[in-house]
């Protein structure tokens, strides 16, 4: 013959179960929740050692939010660090193509002419020396070393291209 508390307990059985269903959809919030209410009854019928366990087991699943929250922050850190390197790199592009266009503008047409000069010369010379035609190549680069040195160094200072053109002629000389 049944208890006079049976159907209670059984409600509580019930809440334990149902927090195991939602522990293994991970809703692990959810799950605790019908711990914490089976816990209740239990307390009521003086179930110390079911009381216990489901604390045991509230303490193990809150630590996994705990975890879970974690995790969430570390991730959404490194996003947002990842975002915060990208941003900077664009922002530093960004920067390095206004001044280059900043920089054309400044420049005379003269000068302006003389750069787009040296952009094709150089691209005609890499064009040419993937088809081995050395002796055109050098010509066109002694040009373009030229045309570097005859640009004032307060309008823009071209040591660092000079340096490289003169490091490609005296390789295409070995070559010719």
């Amino acid at each position: 013959m049944p208890g006079p508390f049976d159907a209670v307990e059984k409600e509580a059985e019930r809440l334990e179960s149902q927090s195991k269903e939602e522990f293994s959809k991970k809703n692990f919030v959810t799950a605790i929740s019908y711990l914490e209410e089976a816990k209740q009854i239990y307390t009521k019928l003086g179930f110390q050692g079911k009381i216990g366990m489901i604390n045991q087991r509230i303490a193990r699943l809150k630590n996994l939010v705990k975890f879970e929250k974690q995790d969430t922050i570390v991730q959404t850190k490194s996003e947002q660090d990842f975002q915060e390197r990208v941003q900077k790199v664009m922002n530093e592009k960004q920067r390095y193509q206004e001044k280059q266009a900043e920089d054309q503008r400044a420049f005379s047409p003269e000068m302006k002419q003389k750069l787009e000069k040296i952009k094709l010369l150089k691209e005609k010379a890499e064009k040419e020396e993937k088809l081995n035609k050395f002796s055109r190549v050098l010509g066109r680069y002694e040009y373009i070393l030229e045309l570097y040195k005859s640009i004032p160094k307060e309008i823009l200072d071209t040591r660092k291209e000079i340096y490289e053109i003169e490091k490609k002629i005296s390789l295409i000389k070995l070559k010719v």
